[in-house]
């Protein structure tokens, strides 16, 4: 969070329920920091007591900052209690969830109070999805410069060094347990408006989402991430000014460099769909996800910062006769540490 104070300087801290562990947490940062020539002696950085099973402590700890980033999840689970506090303690809201159903709810339940309290909740602001919407953004602005719409996005996603935090996989079982939905009720907010329909329902057709696809120059697998993406995308198009119109191609490179001997990412692409569709007839086993749980009580992914995260995007007009492209690449893998420059940069635009 960053701290309320009455000067122009940014004051952290950082919140957890059980203080050895997040002091723990915070003496790795120092360590890191210093081992790449950033000092920190003068820097203060308070750690506040706080339960998301606690309302009382959370609205205190909303009450005491600017900011709110909100990092535990699954956030069906542990997420709303921080949303509610930042509403009624008046502390902005930033987290790194990709449960669209969770967001759904909570826009439908503290959409509207957040709006009257003057509280901005900005949800989706990790790896889920900030590269995809920043991309969108890129090429649609290009375009525009030369007076054209975008019509058609194509998103190659490619990570180096990355692996899945415990909460990731959490989440997932959650979702394969059915804990992770949400039952619209009448007259609650849709994610996106109805116009964007198609767009959504096209980019997760079986031949565009699960298989392989020759796009941008190669040969291309499904990116599991569009579940999260594609919804995002549609609700942020309307408010960047981008045409209903919209189709989207988000898609995951998984065989490097195409070249001749690897069948321009065929190779490799068609045993990364193999992986996944075993992988999705396992989850669908009760005992395997029970085993897989028993699992995680010792599994922790700490992140890799020499990872990188790839994003290619290309931007085809309406009328077909222009294109733009981008080509981003964010430091960090994408599960820990990419994800916590993107919150990290959403959070300090609210300031």
């Amino acid at each position: 969070s960053a701290a309320k104070k009455p000067n122009n300087n940014i004051h952290v801290a950082l919140s957890g329920r059980n203080r050895a562990k997040v002091e723990k947490v915070l003496d790795g940062i120092i360590v890191e920091l210093r081992s790449e020539g950033i000092h920190t002696d003068d820097t203060k950085v308070d750690i506040i007591i706080a339960d998301a099973s606690d309302e009382e402590s959370m609205l205190k700890l909303a009450k005491s900052t600017k900011i709110l980033v909100s990092c535990a999840g699954p956030y069906m689970r542990y997420g709303e209690t921080a949303v509610k506090a930042c509403v009624e303690g008046g502390a902005h809201y930033v987290d790194i969830t990709g449960e669209v159903a969770f967001i759904e709810k909570m826009i439908s339940q503290y959409g509207g109070k957040a709006e009257d309290a003057g509280v901005a909740l900005c949800p989706f602001s990790g790896y889920d999805c900030v590269p995809a919407e920043l991309a969108m953004w890129l090429v649609s602005k290009a375009l525009e410069m030369e007076d054209a719409k975008l019509g058609d996005l194509a998103l190659n996603f490619r990570a180096k060094g990355g692996g899945l935090p415990r909460g990731t996989i959490d989440t997932i079982l959650d979702g394969a347990d059915g804990k992770g939905q949400y039952e619209r009720k009448d007259g609650d907010e849709r994610f996106y408006p109805k116009e964007y329909r198609k767009t959504a329902k096209d980019a997760l057709s079986l031949s565009n989402f699960a298989l392989p696809k020759y796009q941008l120059g190669q040969c291309t697998g499904p990116n599991f991430m569009s579940v999260i993406n594609v919804p995002v995308l549609c609700r942020a198009a309307p408010i960047l000014g981008i045409s209903s119109d919209l189709t989207v191609s988000d898609r995951s490179v998984v065989s490097g460099a195409p070249t001749f001997l690897n069948g321009y990412g065929m190779f490799g692409t068609l045993t990364y769909i193999a992986t996944l569709f075993v992988g999705a007839i396992a989850f669908a086993v009760p005992p395997v996800r029970g085993t897989i749980r028993n699992r995680l009580k010792g599994y922790s992914f700490n992140g890799n910062p020499a990872g990188k995260v790839f994003v290619d995007a290309s931007g085809l007009s309406l009328n077909k006769k222009s294109t733009a492209t981008a080509k981003c690449v964010f430091p960090g893998d994408a599960g820990i540490y990419a994800t916590g420059h993107f919150a990290a940069g959403v959070a300090n635009a609210l300031l």
